[in-house]
């Protein structure tokens, strides 16, 4: 595995040294997204990624990651169609029921952050860059930042999307557009993605700081 991969426990310095988890989640967010996060070490079809050292991904399908950190999973539902139809969706997640929530609008574009109480912990919903991340934590400021970091990187390649899209071959669950939006139904995409997602129970003992594919420049 190539050096000089970003930690997500260096995220950031800010004056003093302040500790990630002694800042508030909108400081995590807000400067989570100002990070210059310019490389990536993970392809798949139509896109690019970067996965940070402390994550491993277990397994993909059409833009359905499962990654891996610390005991807890992350769910990535990357929409290539709502990409390229340039097609964003506004939320006003800030006025509803939940326990932290945040409209995001940064570098043009549109997303948002929800926490609500969920069996094991918070569910954490963010969505940003055209695709969106679910993960039940109780660490909720170091899944922001994951969450973020894994979300800003993603680079989206038209041409591939093009001939997919003209192929035939980019073909998604229409379940799963319903679940792209800020749900207070606890659970509802992770449950779709322990039924339908790729991975294997046996890899959640893998090393988490190993990356199991190929990094790229």
């Amino acid at each position: 595995m190539k050096k000089g991969l970003i930690l997500v426990f260096v995220l950031f310095v800010l004056t003093g040294c302040v500790k990630l988890n002694d800042i508030t989640y909108e400081e995590v967010i807000d400067k989570t997204l100002k990070q210059d996060i310019s490389k990536t070490n993970t392809n798949h079809e139509g896109y690019k990624l970067y996965i940070p050292e402390n994550m491993t991904l277990l397994g993909d399908l059409h833009g359905n990651d499962v990654l891996y950190s610390n005991g807890e999973k992350y769910y990535l539902y990357v929409d290539l169609v709502s990409f390229y139809n340039k097609k964003q969706n506004k939320y006003n997640v800030e006025k509803q029921d939940f326990v932290y929530s945040k409209d995001i609008d940064y570098d043009d574009l549109s997303g948002y952050v929800t926490l609500s109480n969920s069996k094991g912990g918070y569910l954490l919903e963010i969505m940003y860059n055209y695709a969106k991340i679910e993960v039940v934590t109780n660490d909720v400021n170091k899944a922001i930042a994951n969450s973020l970091i894994v979300l800003k990187s993603i680079e989206y390649n038209y041409k591939i999307i093009d001939s997919m899209i003209g192929s035939n071959t980019l073909v998604y669950d229409s379940e799963l557009f319903t679940l792209l939006g800020p749900s207070t139904k606890s659970d509802n995409f992770l449950s779709y993605m322990e039924e339908y997602g790729v991975y294997d129970e046996e890899d959640e003992d893998n090393d988490e700081d190993v990356i199991e594919i190929s990094s790229t420049d």
